[in-house]
């Protein structure tokens, strides 16, 4: 039990980590849409609305109020209901907004922006983070099931 918690705390702080990039990356896309070369770029405008998704998705997942719900309740359900609906959800439209800055980024004067070079860099961060959150989300998930056939 104290190994399942201390893996959920660990979650947890994956997950507020990914809030601080997702907020820093925020800033950047902010900066960026005021330059023209960005704001007029199809695959830009794609990469922004699915980052943006991705936000949303992540925000719900890692809700304190919801992670607190976790902590405190820790049921097997709970997790497997973020990992399907929220996290996986989230790291979906993550890869649709990578493939749209992947497209962006092969127009020249997109590919030099330094926002957009910093973006690059942020999303292969963010990329990692949600990795680890949904590798310690299977983790927990793997743990617990045990303990719920044993009760039933």
């Amino acid at each position: 039990m104290f190994n399942q918690m201390e893996e959920l705390n660990n979650l947890l702080a994956l997950m507020r980590v990914q809030n601080s990039y997702i907020h820093e990356l925020n800033k950047l896309i902010y900066c960026a849409v005021s330059d023209m070369t960005l704001a007029t770029s199809h695959e830009f405008t794609g990469f922004v609305n699915h980052f943006s998704e991705f936000a949303r998705y992540h925000y719900n997942s890692e809700g304190y109020s919801q992670a607190a719900q976790l902590v405190q309740t820790y049921h097997y359900i709970l997790l497997e209901r973020l990992l399907d609906s929220q996290v996986l959800a989230a790291a979906e439209q993550m890869e649709l907004a990578i493939g749209h800055l992947e497209m962006a980024v092969r127009e020249t004067q997109i590919r030099l922006n330094p926002q957009v070079i910093l973006l690059n860099h942020g999303m292969l961060l963010m990329e990692e983070t949600q990795l680890k959150i949904i590798e310690s989300l299977e983790v927990l998930l793997k743990s617990c099931h045990p303990a719920l056939q044993l009760q039933n």
